[in-house]
């Protein structure tokens, strides 16, 4: 299952900010995470529409995961639970040698727009709060 991080130009110099103020580096970044986690479940959703005869691979999406931490280090997982009816994800985003990849479903997870939609999501995280932080 694909994880997000944290990435944004200028992500140092926003922590440090926030530190700064004295603001919870650990729990903006979790919110900025899990609001950038639906942003992509949402997208696949929607790519998904066409691929939804039985619903099995749709029910299988992770909405349930939160963030994991390693050390000072945040990830959420996105996608499609394997375990729980997911796998035929894997062969719709990357096709197979008689079925053509999705490229909508692939582009939903890994596509540059929503790299930079994720990239915007978090930025704005971190500078509403270190706004928020500023203005009290």
């Amino acid at each position: 299952m694909p994880k997000l991080n944290i990435e944004f130009s200028g992500f140092d110099e926003a922590v440090k900010r926030l530190e700064s103020l004295e603001g919870n580096v650990k729990k903006t970044a979790g919110e900025a995470l899990k609001k950038s986690k639906q942003t992509v479940q949402k997208n696949l959703e929607k790519a998904m529409q066409k691929h939804n005869r039985t619903h099995a691979t749709v029910k299988s999406l992770d909405n349930e995961s939160g963030v994991t931490w390693v050390g000072g280090v945040g990830t959420i997982y996105v996608g499609f639970n394997i375990a729980e009816g997911g796998l035929s994800s894997v062969f719709l985003m990357y096709g197979t040698p008689r079925i053509k990849k999705d490229s909508k479903l692939y582009n939903a997870v890994y596509g540059k727009k929503i790299r930079d939609e994720i990239k915007k999501i978090q930025e704005e995280a971190f500078y509403d709060e270190i706004r928020r932080l500023s203005d009290s």
